[in-house]
């Protein structure tokens, strides 16, 4: 279990008293000091997510697993929530990542019905699980991972990128 006392948080100067007997009954004990009290800003916010799942090696059907986080303990992001679901909950998950900052659409993704970045968009609390979905109209290579050859022969094909009209001799 990850450790409840966070740098940088606050803590009310009320509580402070009351954490104090829990944090001698935690240094009598294991004879180490460490914070086990939670500050109030640390009280749980539980998020499901619905996540599109398939890996063809299983030649399975394509199913939606829900996974509940804190988001407390989680980035703002949508990409932050899928870092946090891959790294503590499931690490079969796979979805494409890169720059984190919306430049390179590596981790586009359809979300609660729309398309978008999952490293731009907030994610939104809510009572219904959030949907995660791959790109629509096209092929998944696995979970949220689509399969961009078709986009990238055509990204070649109308070629946007700058062309000098003529070359200097050197």
């Amino acid at each position: 279990s990850r450790s409840a006392c966070f740098a940088g948080e606050p803590t009310s100067l009320v509580y402070l008293p009351t954490m104090i007997p829990t944090m001698r009954r935690a240094v009598q004990s294991s004879g180490v000091a460490r914070c086990v009290a939670r500050p109030f800003s640390a009280v749980a916010a539980p998020q499901k997510f619905s996540i599109y799942r398939y890996d063809p090696d299983k030649m399975a059907k394509p199913f939606m697993q829900e996974y509940t986080i804190d988001l407390k303990a989680c980035g703002p992001m949508m990409l932050d929530a899928l870092i946090k679901i891959k790294d503590e909950v499931d690490p079969t998950l796979t979805f494409r990542r890169s720059c984190r900052e919306g430049i390179c659409g590596s981790c586009a993704m359809n979300i609660n019905g729309k398309n978008g970045l999952a490293c731009l968009l907030f994610i939104e609390p809510d009572a219904a699980p959030i949907e995660i979905q791959p790109l629509p109209h096209s092929y998944v290579v696995k979970d949220l991972v689509p399969d961009l050859t078709n986009f990238y022969n055509q990204y070649k094909s109308i070629e946007p990128w700058l062309k000098r009209k003529d070359t200097k001799a050197k």
